[in-house]
């Protein structure tokens, strides 16, 4: 795992509003994916291919540093909404925040991501998210 702080300033600059028409459309093109429990908030997984303006500048910014293929956006309304839990993804993961903050829980660390902190996850690399408000959090893979 690599932190990085503040190296993608149009990240932090992702706004509710564009978001919100993300969600729309996701729904609109039944393309959404959602994690959920009985007690807290749910947390939504966009992925389509539509990007509303300060989604598309963020894309942008990451594109031009890194040859990623996906970006997953991951929204959750409130603290203690569920996540994948403790997992590994097989992909390269670059994870940006875009608004709110995030624990990330390591093997032997963890780490608080606010807007625009970036951390790169090697595949393979077992991470646990922990979700501690509303949030939107940007989620870059390759090969």
């Amino acid at each position: 795992m690599e932190l990085t702080r503040g190296a993608f300033p149009n990240c932090a600059l992702v706004d509710w509003d564009d978001v919100i028409k993300k969600v729309g459309n996701e729904f609109d093109n039944k393309t959404i994916k959602y994690i959920t429990d009985l007690e807290n908030a749910p947390s939504f997984v966009l992925h389509n291919s539509f990007l509303p303006r300060t989604l598309k500048n963020a894309w942008d910014e990451v594109r031009e540093q890194f040859n990623i293929s996906v970006l997953h956006v991951y929204l959750s309304l409130g603290a203690d909404s569920p996540t994948f839990g403790k997992h590994k993804d097989e992909m390269n993961v670059l994870i940006v925040q875009a608004i709110g903050s995030m624990t990330y829980f390591f093997e032997s660390e963890s780490v608080v991501l606010n807007p625009s902190d970036s951390i790169f996850i090697k595949g393979g690399e077992y991470h646990e998210p922990k979700v501690t408000n509303p949030r939107v959090t940007l989620s870059f893979s390759w090969e």
